[in-house]
């Protein structure tokens, strides 16, 4: 069979395309079709390896956390919480990404399979993972934060109900937040020779118009986390390493303790790590 350029001004007849009796004009306004294009073998096999133990360790492990602290009374911190719906948000991510990179290697192109529905659903389960991923790991960080630089405030604020709601919180906003994208993704046909009715899973609007977007995610979830935990764990770091907490008895005038200058700020220091065992405990 012959190539059809629909890009030239090549008389395209009826015997040479599908066998199908169109004019040149249509073929000419009509829609372009690509070469058919797959992953090699070695890219697959390579890919679906990698990425299958990435989904296998990563589902059960997550999956491993949250039983393990349902289940253990003991582990019922506030800590453990916020680790609790990380977990829940790293599963997501990995069930509404991976087995889908994975059967697109096996696919034509960016073919997509699972319809309307499912472009838009799985986009937005990907991006609530990773918001509501980011918003734990910096509830976590203030808890921290407070615990060992508030030891005593944190007996009244750091408690598991109040790790609870602010977790509810966290998934509320960010289901809010990310509802838009069950509306901002679209099928659309692709055109491929020898192929019909394919789809892929694509933007519904312009993309220039999803800018804001990307960009209020990238400060929201990114940019303004990483000063806070920078923050934050420098004023951990100073709290913990920059008090003298002798590791070994010093000696004065033969005789082995602490002068009374270093043991207020020896006791200060040594009761912010009690505080963090027993908050974590």
């Amino acid at each position: 069979m012959a190539d059809c350029d629909f890009n030239s001004t090549m008389d395209c007849s009826n015997s040479t395309f599908f066998g199908n009796s169109t004019t040149n004009e249509t073929l000419l306004t009509g829609p372009d079709y690509l070469d058919p294009s797959y992953y090699s073998m070695n890219y697959r096999i390579i890919g679906t390896v990698f990425q299958g133990i990435v989904f296998l360790v990563g589902v059960l492990g997550n999956i491993m956390v949250v039983i393990v602290v349902w289940q253990t009374r003991s582990m019922h911190t506030p800590t453990n919480c916020y680790l609790v719906s990380l977990s829940i948000a790293d599963f997501m991510v990995l069930i509404a990404s991976v087995p889908n990179e994975i059967l697109a290697y096996y696919l034509l192109g960016d073919e997509w399979v699972w319809g309307p529905w499912g472009c838009a659903i799985f986009i937005f389960l990907q991006f609530l993972g990773i918001n509501a991923s980011s918003l734990s790991i910096t509830a976590f960080t203030v808890e921290r934060y407070i615990a060992i630089c508030h030891p005593m405030k944190a007996q009244f604020i750091c408690t598991v109900q109040r790790a609870k709601k602010i977790i509810y919180g966290v998934w509320i906003f960010a289901c809010i937040y990310c509802s838009p994208w069950l509306f901002l993704t679209k099928t659309s046909p692709i055109y491929y020779k020898g192929y019909e009715n394919l789809e892929t899973c694509t933007f519904s609007l312009s993309r220039d118009l999803y800018l804001g977007y990307f960009m209020a995610d990238l400060v929201l979830f990114y940019v303004l986390p990483l000063i806070l935990y920078c923050v934050l764990y420098g004023l951990i770091a100073r709290i913990l390493f920059t008090n003298d907490i002798a590791k070994t008895p010093g000696k004065k005038n033969g005789n082995t303790g602490f002068n009374t200058g270093d043991s207020k700020k020896n006791n200060s220091s040594m009761n912010a790590r009690v505080q963090v065992r027993f908050f974590d405990s």
